[in-house]
């Protein structure tokens, strides 16, 4: 669990640093829950392959909880259903003139819940991490070296 706040703000520019996301999600398929949680998408350059996702439930709480998953998955999900396991994602059409939407569920052995986000919103912040780091090339970001020597207990 992570409890930093986010700051007040829609995206950075990766000449300012790794584009961070913050959005509001709505609840699906919950009546009893608050209907709309604050969520943080953020990339970091040391982690290439994944994003992390922290949802921010009750103010008056401070609590976040931070889902890590694969870039190239929820990039997946924004064309068509992905995922497996814990993480499934898909996009979600309107009628004309509404905005199309992202949905995704956390699935738990204790649970699911399912969000539904602006799908125009997700692209764009998607697209700012591939312009930081394009796809195929998240490799060239990993010190392999010292990632071997800690998985050998070499550190």
């Amino acid at each position: 669990m992570n409890t930093d706040r986010p700051h007040a703000g829609h995206e950075a520019s990766a000449q300012y640093g790794p584009p961070v996301l913050l959005t509001t999600l709505r609840r699906l398929f919950y009546p009893n829950s608050p209907h709309h949680l604050l969520c943080r998408m953020r990339y970091a350059v040391d982690d290439p392959y994944a994003v992390a996702v922290d949802l921010f439930g009750d103010p008056d709480i401070d609590l976040c909880v931070t889902w890590v998953v694969a870039r190239d998955l929820l990039a997946q999900g924004t064309r068509r259903p992905s995922g497996e396991g814990d993480f499934r994602v898909w996009p979600s059409y309107r009628r004309p003139g509404e905005p199309a939407r992202l949905c995704f569920s956390l699935i738990r052995p204790q649970g699911q819940v399912t969000f539904e986000a602006d799908l125009a919103d997700i692209r764009h912040w998607l697209d700012a991490t591939y312009a930081l780091i394009p796809s195929g090339t998240e490799h060239r970001m990993i010190d392999w070296d010292t990632l071997t020597a800690h998985w050998f207990g070499w550190t």
